[in-house]
């Protein structure tokens, strides 16, 4: 997930081709802020705690309580390895691996490289997960034009099932896709393409959610669309959102008809692949994170960390700022960190899926540290506490 920085651009560009899906959510009388007095805490230390030299936070995290009241979370690197606790304030890592991609030259297969994206479990024990599958055609002689690795970079997002409580997840064959491009790896390259970091999977009225990014191509705008399943435990039930309804269900373009694809509608406001989405209870709102690079529009330099509410989904109010830092998109030789993968999840949520907040919380990142202007495998996950403040009518 680490050239998420070039969607971040892409998307944002796009945005301003996008037509009003309909008038804009209001934010609600909250804002969120950093807590007072809070302090950065390291939740893992990769100089510590890594099994590996490439052992590292490389996505968002994601958590759930598992059938023995322990708390399993993942934000790890394409070798998937659980953090295990007694809470979220205690997870600590295991050397075991989850889940990994096969290596496959074959994009057919979508196994490549992975990271488990997103999870789900009613029960604690039989867990769905969304997988972000990633194939890098310049690994793989003679499957791309190009020599960068960006501009040989497919994605697709697939599942995945565990019923162990995440200790270990498994997929059918061929894997199912939930979200994935009109076209072949071969087609379009040059450029970063498919459908990319899904958001934390939540529940909503019966049904379940995610927000999955796309760079578009062949008819697809760039954005961040909408999917629903209506049986979480059968990945063929995911569909996106039309600018109507749920109705466009994933065409996998090594097998089926692609005359059949159509394009899923980017929501409006959300310019970039979301962090977390979170349902704050004392408003009822749905909260989006975001993770976002230097905007001279914002007087700001090297990045920020942006939120955005919406009562149902899929029309959001303006960004507000949470905090600027430097984030992976910042090009300042002087930064000593850089921070994404933003994600809030509150401890003492009442979600077995960490899917509420009361009125703390707190923001999980990724510390990356800077080295030469360079950012290398030095990546620890930190966390900082936040607070919900209700504004004055």
């Amino acid at each position: 997930m680490s050239g998420a920085h070039t969607l971040n651009a892409a998307l944002s560009a796009a945005f301003l081709l996008l037509a009003p899906l309909a008038a804009q959510a209001q934010a609600p009388d909250y804002r969120l802020e950093v807590a007072p007095g809070a302090k950065e805490e390291t939740v893992v230390s990769w100089a510590r705690e890594r099994c590996e030299e490439w052992d590292l936070p490389d996505a968002p995290l994601r958590a759930f309580r598992d059938d023995k009241g322990e708390v399993v979370a993942f934000a790890s690197h394409y070798r998937s390895r659980p953090l295990i606790g007694a809470d979220l304030s205690s997870v600590r890592k295991s050397c075991a691996v989850s889940f990994e991609a096969k290596n496959s030259a074959d994009p057919s297969e979508f196994s490549d490289k992975s990271w488990i994206a997103a999870t789900w479990t009613d029960d604690g024990r039989h867990v769905q997960a969304l997988i972000h599958a990633e194939y890098h055609a310049d690994k793989h002689p003679g499957a791309c034009r190009f020599k960068e690795a960006m501009s040989c970079w497919y994605n697709v997002v697939t599942a995945a099932r565990s019923s162990d409580g995440g200790r270990s997840f498994r997929t059918d064959e061929p894997r199912p896709l939930v979200a994935a491009p009109p076209y072949r790896q071969d087609v379009d390259q040059g450029r970063h393409r498919g459908f990319f970091n899904p958001s934390n999977i939540v529940q909503k009225d019966g049904a379940w959610y995610a927000l999955i990014a796309t760079t578009g191509g062949e008819g697809q705008k760039n954005g961040v669309c909408l999917f629903r399943s209506t049986d979480i435990k059968d990945p063929t039930t995911w569909r996106a959102f039309d600018g109507q309804d749920f109705t466009i269900p994933a065409v996998d373009p090594y097998r089926d008809d692609l005359s059949q694809a159509r394009p899923c509608r980017p929501l409006k406001e959300l310019p970039t692949t979301v962090g977390s989405v979170t349902r704050h209870e004392a408003s009822g709102k749905w909260l989006a994170l975001f993770h976002l690079g230097p905007d001279p529009r914002q007087n700001v330099v090297r990045g920020r960390v942006a939120y955005s509410w919406s009562d149902d989904l899929i029309h959001w109010s303006p960004l507000q700022t949470l905090l600027t830092q430097p984030t992976m998109w910042s090009k300042d030789c002087s930064d000593r960190l850089r921070y994404a993968y933003g994600a809030i999840a509150d401890p003492q949520s009442r979600s077995r899926n960490f899917q509420t907040t009361g009125d703390t919380a707190y923001l999980f990142m990724t510390r990356m540290h800077v080295t030469g202007c360079k950012v290398g495998p030095d990546r620890d996950l930190v966390r900082l506490k936040l607070r919900f403040v209700k504004e004055d009518p």
